[in-house]
């Protein structure tokens, strides 16, 4: 198939590295793909050798771009027209209507849970179907009226390479400057500095709970601005404060316990990342997460410090619990790999051909 992908995001957020991640297993499947985003998009530093396609500076202009990469001819090679993020969304809705003769089908994706500022793109009949990554996404958009037909849940996937560390453990502890002894239990998190990630209630927590023989490492923060924190939450002797990293699963498999503080979520490519690797998981009770945290974990309130002490000091006091939530945690990671949900997204995409009457190349 003719599979062109386009994000109007130009940051390595989860939602672009997930549109990345289609492309790719899209491209091992056999696919003729481009992915266009705008020349400084740093998600293009992941991968140099997708297709890449250039949207240009002026949005204006986006449309006569795209429209460079779409099958020509009289009877044109159907394609498949697959947009990630707001804006990008948004002028597919409108394109979609235009491009019906050149056997261009749309689709659209969302993978946040607020409702959108404006609904009518999600009305468009230029959008054949959008695809969700978690069933309260789902939720609101079918409060705005898009009808079942066009919604299809596809949760996130991993690759097997984000949850395979590049070195050993002992060389990651040795990296940090820490030590872990028989009994230390190591709770963490992949974070950010935007409040929403939830890292100062996380801190709080953590210092609430005054747990023995535990650490808390933070990936992802910037550790000046949170260094202040822990020195006055007396906690910085337990506290490890990591900038962003590619190398994640290097610090994930030092951990016996994932937290996600997050006050708003979708479908946390972080916490997937977390379950793919075994581990059992502290989170909070917001968007999809309920939909990966059931026998594999404990749920909280989003924003509440004290309940989050709590869980923690739960989880500490129980090993055999972890052990078994653990186990629960590998048992799911089939399925969130990246071969799976491309599978579904093809499917999806071959259904959409079908309906308006395509061939499926």
């Amino acid at each position: 198939m003719r599979i062109i992908l386009a994000t109007s995001s130009t940051n390595k957020s989860g939602g672009s590295r997930q549109a990345l991640y289609l492309a790719q297993g899209l491209r091992q499947r056999g696919h003729d793909v481009t992915f266009f985003t705008e020349k400084k998009a740093g998600l293009r530093e992941l991968d140099p050798h997708m297709d890449w396609g250039d949207l240009p500076a002026d949005k204006r202009r986006w449309r006569h771009a795209v429209e460079q990469a779409l099958p020509e001819g009289r009877q044109p090679r159907p394609a498949i027209f697959h947009a990630f993020h707001n804006k990008a969304v948004k002028k597919a809705a409108w394109w979609g209507l235009l491009w019906r003769r050149r056997n261009v089908v749309c689709v659209g994706h969302r993978g946040v849970v607020y409702r959108p500022g404006n609904p009518l793109p999600y009305l468009s009949p230029g959008i054949g179907a959008f695809i969700v990554n978690s069933r309260a996404c789902a939720d609101v958009l079918r409060w705005y009226g898009v009808g079942a037909c066009r919604l299809h849940v596809v949760y996130n996937g991993i690759p097997a390479g984000r949850s395979t560390p590049c070195r050993s453990a002992a060389q990651a502890l040795q990296q940090l400057g820490i030590h872990k002894k028989d009994g230390d239990v190591f709770y963490g998190t992949v974070a950010g500095d935007n409040p929403i990630k939830g890292t100062e209630v996380l801190l709080r927590g953590f210092a609430l709970a005054r747990m023995e023989n535990a650490r808390l490492l933070v990936i992802g923060v910037t550790p000046a601005k949170w260094q202040p924190l822990c020195d006055e939450l007396g906690i910085s002797r337990h506290v490890t404060l990591l900038g962003k990293t590619e190398c994640v699963a290097d610090y994930l498999q030092l951990l016996d316990v994932f937290v996600l503080p997050s006050l708003t979520e979708s479908m946390p490519n972080t916490l997937l990342e977390a379950i793919c690797m075994g581990l059992p998981a502290i989170a909070t009770r917001v968007g999809g997460v309920p939909e990966l945290v059931d026998n594999n974990g404990m749920l909280i309130p989003a924003g509440d410090h004290c309940a989050l002490s709590h869980a923690l000091r739960d989880m500490h006091n129980a090993p055999q619990q972890r052990l078994r939530w653990a186990a629960a945690s590998r048992s799911m990671a089939p399925a969130y790999g990246l071969e799976r949900r491309v599978e579904r997204i093809e499917g999806i995409y071959r259904g959409l051909l079908r309906r308006r009457g395509l061939r499926q190349d």
